[in-house]
């Protein structure tokens, strides 16, 4: 067992007995990267703040519901994708109470997938940077399904909207992605 595992085996056992150093290694450990996945879905950095201390909050209140591996290497990586789960969910709920975010709408046209296929020129920093640019509810939708990997149904779960409009908003996010890239380029 090498030592990284071993200090994790400690982190865990740590957590779950509500070590207070042991939690504030986690929050300084995985603080900047849920502070970066919130900001994917939030504009305000005081809020994603916010919901990033949240997301720490729920997750060591809930941690023994947590099931870890023995594997260190999974355990650390299911770890991580357990607290980002968290992490997104608490976004959601933080843009939720935004009632204007639940705004949306059934009427619009059907675009040919060709037509809204992301160029394979875009880079991850452009795209991440021109999300912040996007309506709320489109860049939600894309990082949802783009990033997250959820699929239509699951996010129309999440957000309370007919799947048919998570499709929607998806194209209409990719064809603004597309639109502020060309700007962008010609500048």
């Amino acid at each position: 067992m090498s030592g990284k595992d071993i200090r994790f085996q400690k982190i865990i056992v740590g957590i779950k007995a509500h070590d207070l150093v042991v939690q504030e290694q986690i929050y300084k450990l995985y603080w900047g990267y849920l502070m970066a996945v919130c900001l994917r879905y939030l504009n305000d950095r005081d809020v994603a703040m916010e919901v990033v201390n949240d997301s720490f909050i729920k997750a060591f209140k809930i941690v023994f519901d947590f099931k870890f591996d023995d594997d260190q290497e999974v355990a650390h990586k299911m770890f991580k994708s357990w607290l980002t789960k968290i992490a997104v969910r608490t976004a959601l709920d933080s843009l939720r109470s935004k009632r204007s975010y639940l705004s949306y709408t059934d009427d619009y046209q059907e675009i040919p997938e060709d037509y809204v296929a992301v160029e394979s020129k875009l880079y991850a920093a452009d795209i991440l940077s021109l999300l912040q640019e996007i309506p709320d509810l489109h860049r939600t939708v894309f990082n949802l399904y783009e990033i997250e990997g959820f699929s239509h149904e699951e996010v129309s779960g999440m957000l309370k909207i007919p799947a048919s409009s998570s499709r929607t908003y998806l194209t209409r996010a990719k064809m603004k992605l597309r639109e502020l890239y060309k700007i962008k380029m010609e500048s």
